[in-house]
């Protein structure tokens, strides 16, 4: 897939509405509180939005995977609410804000398609609450799994279903132990079939 391919409706911004960024494993895109330039297509890679808790734990708030959209109320903001992180090496397209907001205000197709992509981001925001409501840690991340939330290494998984990274390694050893999950290399592990 090209680095310029941005789907529908997002594919009506002019090229000199859009910027291709790389990131390697670690950058920071933007920081909490940073002036907001505009909305992210996220090609290839997974970044994780993150804020910091008042006792200065960081919480990641949502994971962008290859083919979402983040930061998309930097539309209607200032500032952006969260710092956004590369987990891993990632291809990102950045949306400008101006351009974004043109097209909602003048076009009804481009705005409703936009209604129904960020639909579709709260239903999974409502899972991942879900999620983080089960209190077995045991449950919780089998179901994580489950919804394929491992991605990268067991730290940030551990970010991801708000455990701390002990309690996860014993989790998944525990849980491999018994048969529930798969490990099929250092740090990957899988539901079985």
């Amino acid at each position: 897939m090209s680095v310029e391919f941005l789907p529908p409706p997002l594919d009506q911004l002019t090229k000199s509405d859009r910027k291709h960024r790389s990131l390697a494993s670690g950058d920071i895109l933007f920081d909490q509180d940073s002036a907001s330039t505009g909305l992210f297509y996220l090609v290839s890679g997974t970044i994780d939005l993150k804020r910091l808790t008042k006792d200065g734990h960081s919480i990641v708030i949502h994971r962008a995977r290859s083919g979402d959209t983040f930061a998309e109320a930097s539309v209607f903001s200032d500032n952006y609410h969260c710092t956004a992180m590369a987990v891993i090496e990632s291809q990102i397209i950045e949306c400008a804000r101006s351009a974004i907001s043109e097209l909602l205000d003048t076009n009804v197709d481009f705005a409703r398609s936009m209604a129904y992509r960020f639909a579709m981001q709260i239903q999974e925001s409502r899972r991942r609450v879900e999620l983080l409501s089960i209190r077995s840690a045991d449950e919780r991340i089998l179901a994580a799994l489950h919804d394929g939330l491992l991605v990268d290494n067991i730290s940030s998984f551990a970010e991801v279903v708000g455990l701390a990274p002990e309690t996860v390694y014993r989790t998944l050893g525990k849980l491999n132990k018994k048969g529930l999950i798969v490990k099929t290399a250092r740090g990957i592990y899988r539901t079985p079939n």
